[in-house]
């Protein structure tokens, strides 16, 4: 209220009536629903900042999930055009090892 009182919000009023507002407002006031209202909204933020991570990360892992298979549908390529394991691993710029790897999950 002083606050209010000091930037000049219902000034006249607050500081005529401040007794009797001050009591309108402790008699109206419900600590139990206060109580629910802040968990309530530290549980929207909580659900909010989940949903946002959980899309963010979501997209992440799908975004990557993809390149990991147009990478292996390259390599079915060019296995299906009769390419070495080694012209593979030259042509898509990655070592013998990895392209080995993926020819096992074909």
């Amino acid at each position: 209220m002083d606050t209010c009182i000091r930037d000049g919000i219902l000034k006249d009023i607050l500081t005529e009536q401040k007794s009797e507002v001050i009591q309108m407002v402790l008699e109206t006031f419900d600590q139990e629903k206060y109580e629910k209202a802040m968990h309530q909204e530290g549980y929207d933020d909580g659900y909010s900042d989940g949903r946002k991570d959980g899309y963010s990360d979501g997209k992440k892992d799908g975004y990557s999930d993809g390149k990991a298979d147009l990478f292996l549908e390259l390599v079915r390529k060019k296995l299906a055009k009769g390419r070495s394991l080694e012209e593979i691993a030259r042509e898509l710029e990655t070592d013998l090892e990895t392209i080995q790897k993926l020819t096992g999950q074909i």
